[in-house]
């Protein structure tokens, strides 16, 4: 196994990779510790070298940091020359990994930490989760700032058990997003997903096009608490979970039947529509 935490310093027009060795950093929650605040972004592998729009993710480093005030342009051949190294070290099989931007220190230097991809049984796709709500929002919605990682860390010790997923709900009792993941509300044959106040995520953006192509209307709107026990289907998404079906939320059951008709169409579009928004690290 390779390392597996690595800061990355702009050298004119390349970036010196330097390890960062700490016997303590084994996972990428671990590395949290020791990341200077700044932009991130996290994604998942296909195909040991693939990223499903990858583009995307730079350019969120990229919007994020100009949003925090720093005006950041990524050298981005250069990293994925780096990254596609860090991957060679590894053995086979898909890879989560984060990239952060220094915002705080050493401006615009990148930390990459990496790890082996984890994704949720094949039951909880059968069957759905469980999630519970709590009352929190990013303040800066737009912009994918670490420092809202600590405060998700907090509401995961506060749950009292380990849940797949956390929605945010504000003070309005809108539902907004999950702790790590975008959140979907289907009624009346209608996608319901928050737009203001959440942030914009890359499967995201790839969800809502797919929601188009198989002719599902999606209204950029938030469900409301007092709406889940109405809501016909529900599902979170994120890069490393794909489409992940709800089946309670509040112990409220969702629907009569986990994943629902939406849902299976959404998730069998994602399957066969994935490889055409596929990036390859190596060119």
């Amino acid at each position: 196994m390779g390392h597996n935490f690595w800061k990355m310093i702009r050298n004119e027009n390349d970036y010196e990779m330097l390890p960062v060795s700490r016997q303590d950093c084994r996972s990428i929650h671990d590395t949290q510790n020791f990341t200077p605040e700044g932009a991130y972004t996290t994604f998942r592998t296909y195909d040991r070298y693939k990223v499903l729009n990858l583009s995307q993710h730079f350019s969120r480093l990229e919007e994020t940091s100009s949003l925090a005030g720093f005006q950041i342009s990524l050298l981005r051949l250069s990293l994925k020359k780096r990254l596609t190294e860090i991957i060679d070290q590894f053995d086979e099989g898909e890879l989560r990994i984060r990239l952060t931007v220094d915002l705080t220190n050493e401006i615009g230097t990148i930390y990459a930490a990496i790890e082996k991809l984890t994704i949720p049984s094949l039951e909880l796709y059968q069957n759905g989760i469980e999630v519970i709500s709590t009352r929190m929002h990013r303040e800066n919605p737009k912009a994918k700032l670490n420092n809202f990682l600590e405060k998700a860390d907090e509401a995961k010790k506060s749950a009292g058990r380990d849940y797949e997923e956390i929605i945010m709900v504000n003070e309005e009792d809108e539902i907004l997003e999950g702790l790590s993941s975008n959140f979907y509300g289907i009624q009346n044959q209608k996608i319901f997903t928050a737009e203001k106040g959440v942030l914009s995520g890359t499967t995201r953006n790839f969800i809502l096009k797919l929601a188009e192509k198989v002719a599902i209307p999606v209204i950029l709107e938030p469900i409301r608490l007092n709406q889940i026990g109405v809501l016909d289907e529900a599902f979170i998404t994120s890069t490393s979970r794909s489409i992940l079906p709800i089946c309670s939320i509040d112990k409220v059951k969702i629907g009569s039947k986990v994943p629902g008709e939406l849902t299976m169409r959404l998730m069998k579009s994602f399957r066969l529509e994935l490889e055409f928004y596929l990036e390859d690290l190596r060119y």
